[in-house]
């Protein structure tokens, strides 16, 4: 056995040595489409986190006419509160609002200058277990009784962050639905372009084939010089894919972190190394894959 895996590693390399121009274009396709998966992955990963984060910020501002009895507001507090998909709740006074508006605007002196009085109303902030249930919850407020005693204008004064959300998940729907797209044609010219070299070297070796079927070589044993070259090339692909995404992931991720600061950019070490074990065994695939096509159509065993 261990002299027929050195014979087929040989004669892998030595067909990979003598079709390079079509190993090169197997390979650079195959780099390109699991560079491709691993920016994928990455954004993913990276847009999951960040919608996280936006979900828990999502909450509904009820703002409150000055002169909202203050035993009507206490009462709708307790009833939001009351309700399963609120998470917390919690009451903004006018003198809160101006403090964080002053807090907000601290860095300029100048916008704090227009500041006359207090012209904010007091509110209501409003955080619910589900970022789903944000329209439900909205809803409920818009039907309790007396709230127009607190509440000027019920579309104007009561705010939710539903709308950025649902056009963030829009957004990743399509980014996703397009990634998923252009890795199907790039992982189907990865197989052509195998298979055809593959089919380069059966028929650059067809002779030497028929002289081995004529004294009595199996199948595998015809095959797996073949397939060692398949594997070969998904594998040098995925190693191109993971030096690029390692390239990338220390220079763009500083430079997104310090853009977005207030957004979590981070792909932790322990995921990098998932991600490389994920496209170095998606590299192996399409190579056993490209070469099983081109034995299966073009070998005659």
């Amino acid at each position: 056995m261990r002299i027929n895996l050195v014979y087929y590693s040989r004669e892998a390399l030595d067909s990979f040595r003598k079709n390079w121009v079509m190993s090169l274009a197997a390979i650079s396709t195959i780099a390109i489409s699991l560079f491709l998966l691993g920016v994928s992955t990455i954004g993913a990963s990276v847009v999951n986190d960040m919608m996280r984060s936006v979900e828990s910020k999502v909450k509904i501002d009820v703002f409150l006419k000055d002169t909202a009895p203050p035993a009507d507001i206490k009462v709708l507090q307790d009833a939001i509160i009351g309700w399963s998909e609120v998470r917390e709740l919690h009451y903004v006074s006018k003198q809160e609002a101006l403090d964080r508006l002053k807090e907000d605007l601290k860095d300029d002196p100048e916008m704090l200058k227009q500041i006359t009085g207090n012209p904010l109303p007091a509110s209501l902030e409003i955080w619910v277990k589900d970022p789903r249930h944000v329209s439900v919850v909205v809803t409920r407020i818009k039907k309790e009784q007396n709230l127009s005693t607190l509440v000027a204008d019920t579309d104007k004064d009561i705010k939710s962050g539903k709308d950025v959300l649902d056009k963030l998940i829009a957004i990743r729907q399509i980014m996703n639905a397009s990634i998923i797209v252009m890795l199907g044609l790039l992982g189907f010219a990865s197989l052509v372009l195998i298979a055809n070299t593959i089919r380069l070297a059966i028929f650059a070796r067809r002779k030497e084939i028929a002289i081995m079927r004529l004294v009595g070589a199996s199948n595998w044993f015809i095959r797996w010089p073949f397939m060692l070259e398949g594997i070969l090339q998904g594998l040098i692909g995925a190693a191109l894919a993971v030096t690029l995404l390692a390239v990338g992931r220390s220079v763009v991720f500083p430079q997104l972190k310090e853009v977005l600061r207030f957004l979590p950019i981070a792909f932790t070490q322990t995921a990098f190394i998932r991600l490389v074990a994920v496209l170095a065994a998606a590299g192996t695939i399409v190579g056993l894959a490209g070469s099983g096509v081109a034995l299966r159509r073009f070998l005659k065993v």
